[in-house]
């Protein structure tokens, strides 16, 4: 693997790259994860595809947005754009887990000419906000911004208390959180801080209601794998029921795990990834 980075304004986005060929693939991780989740599937495996895996802005060792910004969900739509101009090729393979997986199924919605597959781990479709909920969404989020911004940064005795905090909050085992938490933090004056934006826990001021999420749905022309875990979270489950007919074409596999199946069952995850990707030639 071999780091990269990329500039986006005055803000930089950084990353792991992994392998060599024509073929490329844009990997995105979830929500508070960074590109150190997809190395477990990459760091051994031979790879006839070049393969960029991303830290989102805020996320791992990317810049943080500025102090005065937040984080929206179709804010990652721009900076995958971003990313793939900077590459110059004609299409990408897409990979996203979790809130990955839903920034890739937007991006293949809105540029469909740029995306040649599209695999889903432990995501699909979208977060929604019904409706007539939209005001009280936005408020929620108000007032949550005001009580993160009022909050000075964490300070862990040691860089075990960060990856037994994040083994509390999630369904990954040691090796897994630790390899996270690598990326995620740092040592300063004796003490250990997180790399990720406090703000990324702020609630969203604005989500795709049902209506807008199966029309984002309909615009994907890409074709689309969806793995899930056996063990993964109800919600995935919940939107694929909700969301699955939409797709033009959505192959489905179940293996063992959790959320973070990639992680727990690597080798399995990038067979299926692999033989997809296979299939479809981003020319």
């Amino acid at each position: 693997m071999q780091p990269f980075s990329f500039q986006t304004g005055t803000q930089a986005m950084h990353g792991l790259t992994f392998g060599h060929g024509e073929e490329v693939v844009i990997a995105l991780h979830g929500w508070l994860d960074n590109a150190h989740s997809y190395i477990p599937m990459l760091q051994n495996a031979q790879l006839n595809q070049r393969w960029y895996c991303l830290d989102f802005p805020g996320h791992g060792l990317s810049d943080w947005r500025s102090s005065d910004a937040h984080y929206y969900f179709i804010d990652y739509i721009d900076d995958v754009y971003k990313f793939i101009e900077s590459l110059d090729v004609t299409k990408v393979h897409l990979v996203g887990h979790s809130m990955g997986a839903m920034v890739a199924g937007v991006f293949a919605s809105c540029f469909p000419e740029k995306v040649a597959s599209v695999n889903f781990i432990e995501g699909i479709g979208c977060v929604t906000t019904n409706s007539n909920e939209v005001s009280g969404q936005l408020r929620k989020a108000i007032l949550n911004r005001a009580r993160v911004n009022s909050k000075g940064p964490r300070a862990f005795d040691s860089k075990a208390h960060i990856i037994s905090a994040r083994l509390a909050s999630g369904d990954l085992e040691y090796p897994q959180a630790e390899l996270l938490m690598t990326r995620n933090s740092y040592e300063k004056a004796g003490k250990w801080y997180l790399t990720t934006d406090p703000k990324l826990k702020n609630h969203s001021g604005f989500r795709f209601d049902e209506a807008q999420c199966i029309a984002t749905i309909k615009q994907i022309n890409a074709p689309c794998q969806l793995i899930l875990g056996d063990e993964g979270f109800p919600f995935v489950k919940q939107n694929l029921e909700a969301y699955g007919k939409y797709y033009k074409e959505l192959k489905i596999h179940k293996i063992p795990g959790g959320h973070h199946c990639h992680m727990q069952f690597p080798a399995l995850t990038l067979e299926h990834v692999h033989a997809f990707i296979g299939q479809y030639k981003a020319s």
